[in-house]
């Protein structure tokens, strides 16, 4: 949970991925741009939609780009990349801090263009104001110059429990690969994500009836399903700690139940000799407490060292959490308690003249 509600940078609440696979179709370049930019237009106008944007690296949706920029003082970094929409930060609600957003009309010939997250920015500009810069693509073999137009806050990119990387936004209407690849359409939307499928269908098939069904990826589902081995991991650690938990209760119940039966004519022969029924029960208890807390003194010895074990699989929790010691060493003191009082006080109610005939 502390994973889950750890914060990605942007909110994934009403936020819908819509696939756009446009490898079948003919369009690219600047119609291809301008089937992005209708699809937008259209898709603004459904019922319930707020905002609209394209990228083509969803978050966690374990596609990667990644490449070494260098700053103007010639600082190389690997950053990781994406390309976008206008509208982009608007719709992830990703904060923008300095400059301004990318337009519809920043085209190429224009000069290419560039915004930074606050982590990029750290990394290639740590003394001075990145806006107006220039910062060069060192992957690409024309050694592309982008100048910087924005600077935006953090959103995690492919890993929940890690920071927020490094990351450098392009313009969709720049793309290198004079727009080859299919792009996500990014939707923020207040009612049912549901119906957005059908309307992205009816509005792709009346421009370019070649692509297929588009695909809804729900963007809290994908952050669910980067938390699949975690969630996993604590299902089966819940499961297997009460499996554990109930042994060891029966198993302490019936050891300390039977140790307590057993002395039934000592404890009416103590009777005969004017024991008090209290005082019976007491020096029961106590005993077969000094047991429970011997053995939970050297469980807890235990886990403490096969805590560590634990680490890697936390998030924001200690392995070594003392409430979740003292709730199991408190679970186990019922436990031995109801084993110890409850046999006690049925072996000192009988008669004591009964117990020395059994013996």
């Amino acid at each position: 949970m502390r994973l889950y509600n750890s914060g990605t940078g942007f909110e994934p609440r009403g936020l819908v991925n819509i696939g756009l696979s446009m490898d079948q179709q003919p369009l690219k370049g600047d119609p291809l741009v301008d089937f992005y930019r209708r699809m937008d237009d259209g898709l603004r106008h459904q019922p319930g939609v707020r905002d609209v944007s394209f990228q083509m690296m969803p978050p966690f949706s374990h596609f990667i780009w990644d490449g070494n920029l260098a700053s103007p003082a010639g600082k190389t970094e690997n950053i990781y990349q994406n390309s976008i929409g206008p509208d982009y930060f608007r719709t992830m609600r990703i904060p923008l801090r300095q400059g301004r957003d990318f337009t519809w009309n920043d085209a190429t010939s224009g000069g290419l263009k560039i915004i930074l997250n606050e982590t990029a920015v750290k990394v290639l500009f740590p003394n001075g104001n990145p806006i107006g810069q220039t910062i060069e693509d060192r992957e690409e073999k024309n050694k592309a110059r982008y100048e910087v137009i924005g600077v935006v806050g953090d959103a995690k990119y492919d890993d929940l429990r890690a920071p927020a990387p490094p990351i450098a936004y392009h313009a969709l209407t720049q793309d290198k690969w004079e727009l080859t690849r299919s792009y996500y359409a990014v939707v923020r939307t207040d009612g049912p994500a549901a119906p957005l499928a059908g309307a992205a269908h009816a509005l792709a098939a009346q421009m370019v009836p070649e692509i297929p069904m588009p695909t809804l990826f729900p963007a809290e589902d994908m952050i669910r399903d980067a938390m699949s081995a975690e969630r996993m991991m604590a299902m089966l650690s819940v499961f297997f700690a009460l499996c554990a938990l109930a042994v060891t209760a029966i198993g302490l119940y019936g050891t300390l139940a039977y140790a307590t039966a057993r002395r039934t004519s000592e404890i009416g022969i103590r009777m005969a000799l004017g024991a008090q029924r209290a005082q019976v029960v007491r020096m029961v208890f106590l005993q077969n407490a000094a047991v429970a807390l011997a053995g939970a003194g050297a469980g807890v010895a235990a886990a403490l060292m096969a805590s560590r074990a634990l680490t890697s699989f936390l998030y924001g929790t200690s392995a070594r959490d003392p409430w979740v010691f003292a709730g199991s060493v408190l679970v186990l003191a019922v436990i031995a308690s109801a084993a110890s009082l409850l046999p006690a006080m049925r072996a000192a109610g009988i008669q004591p003249m009964q117990a020395i005939r059994c013996e």
